[in-house]
C-alpha cells in the first residue's frame, strides 16, 4: 500500500464507511459519441456524471437532456491547452468531489471521454477486497488496438497491456473515497493507495480512436500550443508537429498514413500480448457478462 498527500491542502470532513454507490467526472471537448459513452456508464452502475464542457455545444445539448443522470458545468479552453488541462481538470473533479458528498455518493472516478472503466467483476465484489484504510483505488490502463480507421469503443476489442508499448501515459487512472480526499494530479487522488488487479477491472483508453478523434484532437493542439517541450510523449509531439505541417483537407491522405503507421499498425509486431476484452461499449455486448482472453494463451475469464 502506498499513500500520497499532497501538501496546503484541506480535506474534506467525510465518513470512511461511506457508501457504495460511484460517480464520473470528466472535462470534455468535441468528444466523440458522447451519448454513447454516457450510456456506458449508466450502464456500468454509475450513479451519476459530473461533466465540464469546453467549446462544445452539441455536447450540452446530450447533457441538458438526461438532468437526473448528468451535471453540466460550461467553459472555454485556453490557449496552450496541453499544458493547462490539468489545472481545469483538478478544479472540476475537486467541485465533483463536494458535489459526492452531498449526494451521498461513495466514490468518485476521474476519466477522459476517451476512456471506459471496464469492470470484470460486480463493484460491490471489488469492494470488499479493499482494505478499510485505503481512500484511492487505482486502476491500470491499457490501450485499444484499432483495425481500421473508423475503429472506436464500439467496436475495438484488443487492447495492449504492456506499457512498453503504450503511446501515451502509463500510471492508470483512480476513484478517490469521497469525503476523505482531494485529487492529486489527473492520475490520483490523496491518501493510501491500493492497486485493483487487473484481472479485476482497469481503464481501456482508446488514445486516437478512431481517425478523426486523432486527427481533430491533434490539430487543436497544433493551432493553440506554442510550447512542446512539457509534452512527454513522442507520439504527441510527432502528431502535433505532422498536422501543422499538413493542415488543410488537401493533406487528408497524408494525414490517414500517418495515423496507420503511428497507431493502427504500431501494434502489429506484438499481437502475442495483446488481450481480448467483450466489453459493456460493444455494439453487440452481453447484456451482463463481460469476459477477457489472452491472445498469447487463450485463457478466458
Amino acid at each position: 500500500l502506498k499513500s500520497t498527500a499532497p501538501m496546503g491542502r484541506k480535506r474534506c470532513r467525510g465518513n470512511r464507511a461511506g457508501s457504495s454507490s460511484f460517480a464520473v467526472a470528466l472535462v470534455t471537448r468535441n468528444p466523440h459519441r458522447f451519448d454513447c459513452w454516457l450510456e456506458y456508464y449508466r450502464k456500468l452502475g454509475a450513479a451519476h456524471v459530473f461533466v465540464a464542457v469546453e467549446d462544445t455545444p452539441s455536447v450540452v445539448d446530450i447533457c441538458k437532456a438526461q438532468p437526473e443522470f448528468v451535471s453540466l458545468v460550461c467553459t472555454n479552453a485556453e490557449r496552450n491547452p496541453y499544458d493547462s488541462i490539468q489545472d481545469r481538470q483538478e478544479a472540476h473533479v475537486n467541485a465533483s468531489l463536494e458535489a459526492c458528498e452531498s449526494r451521498g455518493i461513495g466514490w468518485l472516478f476521474h476519466v477522459d471521454d476517451d476512456e471506459l472503466l471496464h469492470l470484470a467483476v460486480p463493484w460491490e465484489s471489488l469492494l470488499e477486497q479493499v482494505p478499510p484504510s485505503v481512500e484511492c483505488l487505482v486502476f491500470r490502463n491499457i490501450e485499444a488496438v484499432p483495425d481500421h480507421t473508423a475503429s472506436d469503443f464500439t467496436t475495438i476489442t484488443r487492447f495492449m497491456p504492456d506499457d512498453d508499448f503504450f503511446l501515451a501515459y502509463i500510471n492508470g487512472k483512480s476513484a478517490g473515497r469521497v469525503g476523505n480526499v482531494v485529487t492529486c494530479g489527473s492520475h490520483r487522488f490523496s491518501g493510501e493507495e491500493w492497486d485493483v488487479p487487473l484481472e479485476s477491472a482497469c481503464v481501456l483508453h482508446f488514445e486516437s480512436c478512431p481517425y478523426s478523434r486523432w486527427r481533430d484532437k491533434f490539430m487543436h493542439y497544433a493551432k493553440l500550443t506554442s510550447r512542446l517541450s512539457s509534452i512527454p510523449f513522442p507520439f504527441y509531439l510527432d502528431s502535433i508537429k505532422f498536422c501543422r505541417e499538413h493542415a488543410g483537407e488537401q493533406h487528408e491522405a497524408k494525414l490517414r498514413t500517418f495515423w496507420r503507421r503511428r497507431k493502427q499498425f504500431f501494434y502489429s509486431g506484438h499481437a502475442d500480448k495483446l488481450l481480448v476484452i467483450r466489453h459493456l461499449g460493444l455494439k453487440d455486448a452481453p447484456p451482463l457478462r463481460v469476459t477477457t482472453r489472452s491472445l498469447a494463451t487463450g485463457k478466458q475469464t
